[in-house]
């Protein structure tokens, strides 16, 4: 699957400067070795294992791997995107004299691994300060916090056009997430219905691939979807392979996440103009400006959300000066600033 982690991971690798060779390193043939190749980084497969002690076998042989290829390739630095990456390359450098960045993109903690990682960690890229939080205090000189990074020029394109099940006259109230249950779907729907009462015009249309590690969240959603006195205007779409039209046609895009550890997908609407609705909690108040681009709301509260959704489909003055404000906000998360930023770090430990 790929998420907002996999799509920072090859934003990043595949924008490197020319002064860097990279060879990244995926579990799996699949969708993300693909587009990797696609965008001519040397790409290496190497196992994964899930991190259980009866699997002591498969985590040992996956440590081998890893230590295969870093005497192969003799790097200067493995940079580890996630824990398992962080685990097995991280014993198999510390084992070779080789330093380690992981990047740490989840604010809740792991209380059986953090400890381990952060000392196999040299540094401790963190994507907000909310996820920063994770670690103890004795960890926290290791931690340099750089936002995940969006191609703001990609988003913006003039040359993208409304998709046709987009009708004329409705206004769309986007979500735009993985449908897993921390993402809080039910209180969108919960939302769109309080909304759509006084209001014929508004769709809720949701794209994002069911969780398959949750599938039961998935079933719930449809149903109450199916029961909804609304439900010819509710749109699941699943996965999409260009977000850009959905953001281009949504009136507001709505993410109510408990504890999101950055919000990749506010930073994209804003860029593309978007106002958002979204819950005060983990990365997002380091994204959204309260009443600038949008509006923050107390988590779990269906109610504080459809207001605020109403005062901006009534208000088209307001959405549009809040579309402008996340437009310009949307450019302090820029891909061309995060490489530069990882650049720093990555010079940091190679000197």
């Amino acid at each position: 699957m790929i998420g907002g982690g996999e799509h920072s991971f090859l934003d990043l690798v595949s924008n490197m400067p020319d002064s860097w060779e990279v060879v990244a390193v995926v579990p799996e043939k699949g969708e993300l070795e693909h587009r990797l190749c696609e965008k001519g980084v040397h790409t290496e497969i190497a196992p994964l294992p899930i991190i259980r002690p009866w699997k002591i076998a498969e985590i040992i042989n996956g440590i081998k791997a890893y230590r295969d290829l870093i005497r192969k390739f003799s790097p200067s630095i493995i940079y580890a995107n996630g824990s398992r990456a962080a685990f097995y390359s991280g014993i198999a450098g510390r084992s070779l004299k080789v330093s380690v960045v992981w990047h740490c993109r989840i604010a809740e903690p792991d209380r059986k691994l953090d400890f381990i990682l952060a000392r196999l960690s040299s540094i401790i890229v963190a994507n907000s300060h909310a996820t920063a939080k994770r670690f103890v205090p004795c960890f926290q000189s290791r931690i340099r916090v750089v936002h995940n990074g969006i191609d703001t020029k990609y988003m913006s394109a003039p040359d993208v056009h409304v998709p046709d099940l987009i009708h004329k006259g409705w206004k769309v109230m986007l979500a735009a997430a993985r449908i897993s249950k921390w993402k809080r779907h039910e209180l969108i729907i919960d939302a769109f219905e309080r909304v759509a009462l006084s209001d014929s015009d508004v769709h809720l249309v949701c794209i994002g691939a069911p969780d398959d590690l949750d599938s039961d969240w998935w079933d719930l959603v449809q149903e109450m979807s199916r029961n909804s006195r609304f439900s010819s205007r509710i749109h699941w779409l699943g996965q999409v392979s260009d977000v850009r039209p959905w953001f281009r046609s949504a009136s507001v895009l709505v993410l109510a996440s408990d504890n999101e550890p950055f919000g990749r997908v506010l930073v994209e609407g804003m860029a593309c103009g978007v106002p958002v609705v979204a819950a005060r909690g983990g990365g997002v108040v380091e994204i959204v400006r309260d009443r600038i681009d949008g509006f923050l709301v107390t988590l779990g509260s269906a109610r504080e959300m459809a207001e605020a959704i109403n005062i901006i489909l009534q208000d088209s003055s307001l959405a549009r000066q809040m579309g402008e404000s996340g437009r310009s906000r949307a450019e302090a998360f820029s891909l061309v600033n995060h490489v530069k930023k990882m650049c720093e770090i990555f010079n940091e430990i190679d000197t």
